[in-house]
């Protein structure tokens, strides 16, 4: 099981996917096809589905959406190929549509899932520079603990972009000495990193919730009127129904007995993301919903522990999507060297982005930070927060051109302009041919 997947999961319940497959297979095919399209992320409609789906459309009461010529676009061309009896482009219509929301729905439940693994690393990883900062600072920096306490309470008000930048251009001007640099750059340093880590594990709460919401939640009525072609009236009856005799019938298979939550479940699954505090269209609440650990939520759990198929790859659609500025800013993002504000302005783009979200946790498997042993990390830091030093510039190793009238001439009669005629006295003839 992923570290996404284990995050806000009730108790590991003893179901396995063999029990829900099986107790599936024992419904009706209306009830069948239904708790298919509800576990959609973790389960496909089969063939005889797909095709009873696409047959109920020649029921005049159960027509919807119009003509399918029209429905593809007004060609009226369409060949109309039948497979027993059913039209070929409804089969087409039906299993289309099934595979767009299954992978939307997919997308959505990978980013999630990386979001969450890329919080929980991140900080794995940061809190080893955090403590090795406050060492170095207690240490050879000789800070009290009230002068840390200090640090602490200010790192939300200091103003540090400002501050790094005024401290590089005082050390660039050889205007600060090399312990007094060593200890500001190490406080900022350090109260930058208290900062990420607020944000992060507040993301990480947010991604927590958000995440236990999509799981819990599936296709709402709308979404699966429109797979199967009917209306919403009938599909809200036939999801209600099919649910409780899934409940049922996987309570005698566990030899249990269903209880109010179950039922409950049923009533809920089914109406799109909504929390506790919230409604589909204010969108997340920051309560998590309190979950019971009903049969429903255990069959949705159990399902999504197993790992979800890569999703295909998909162009960014955001401005600077694919250029190498962008993935400069990813790595730097994941390695703690991209400074607040640019971090703050990426993330507003790139979090909503699965291209992005993909890259930013490569990027992270790549630098190997969270697994660094403490010693590693402090010389690291003590690396980075040294005072820079401007390097001289190196030897040149290129002769020196030699004038086309000089040529021929030795090292004397070439310096005597600069020397000379008389123990290195100017004014002779020397100086007057110079001059």
């Amino acid at each position: 099981m992923s570290t996404a997947a284990s995050l806000a999961a009730p108790p590991q319940p003893t179901l396995t996917r063999e029990q829900i497959e099986a107790v599936i297979l024992s419904l009706q095919p209306v009830q069948r096809i239904m708790i298919r399209l509800l576990l959609l992320p973790f389960m496909s409609p089969s063939a005889d589905d797909i095709f009873f789906m696409a047959r109920e459309r020649t029921e005049p009461n159960m027509r919807a959406g119009g003509n399918i010529s029209i429905a593809f676009g007004g060609n009226a061309n369409i060949r109309r190929e039948k497979i027993d009896g059913v039209p070929k482009d409804w089969l087409v219509a039906v299993e289309y549509r099934a595979q767009q929301y299954q992978t939307q729905a997919r997308q959505h439940l990978v980013r999630l899932n990386y979001l969450a693994d890329f919080f929980q690393e991140y900080l794995q990883g940061l809190q080893p520079e955090i403590d090795a900062m406050e060492r170095l600072l207690s240490t050879e920096c000789e800070m009290s603990p009230e002068s840390l306490d200090d640090l602490r309470a200010q790192a939300k008000l200091a103003p540090l972009t400002y501050a790094l930048r005024k401290l590089a251009a005082r050390a660039e001007k050889q205007e600060v000495e090399e312990e007094d640099y060593r200890r500001e750059r190490l406080s900022l340093e350090y109260q930058a990193h208290l900062r990420r880590r607020d944000r992060v594990q507040k993301r990480l709460a947010q991604i927590t919730v958000e995440r236990q919401a999509a799981l819990i939640s599936s296709l709402s009525d709308e979404f699966l009127a429109e797979i199967w072609g009917l209306s919403v009236g009938p599909i809200t009856n036939r999801r209600v129904k099919a649910i409780q005799a899934y409940l049922s019938a996987l309570a005698t298979a566990l030899h249990a007995s269903p209880d109010q939550a179950s039922m409950t479940a049923a009533v809920n699954a089914g109406i799109g993301p909504k929390l506790a505090g919230g409604s589909k269209n204010e969108g997340f609440s920051s309560k998590a919903v309190d979950l019971a650990g009903d049969l429903w939520t255990q069959t949705v759990y159990v399902l999504a522990a197993e790992p979800l198929p890569a999703p295909a790859s998909k162009p960014c659609a955001h401005p600077e999507a694919g250029t190498k500025a962008l993935a400069v800013k990813l790595r730097g993002l994941a390695a703690y060297e991209l400074g607040e504000d640019e971090e703050v302005k990426i993330w507003a783009r790139t979090a909503q982005c699965l291209a992005c979200v993909t890259a930013l946790r490569n990027a992270q498997k790549e630098s190997a930070l969270p697994g660094r042993q403490a010693d590693a990390v402090l010389s690291e830091i003590k690396a980075r927060t040294a005072m820079p030093r401007k390097d001289a510039a190196p030897p040149s190793t290129e002769p020196v051109p030699v004038p086309a009238d000089e040529q021929g001439l030795d090292i004397d009669e070439r310096l005597r302009p600069f020397l000379g005629d008389d123990m290195g006295q100017t004014g002779g003839r020397g100086s007057d041919r110079w001059w």
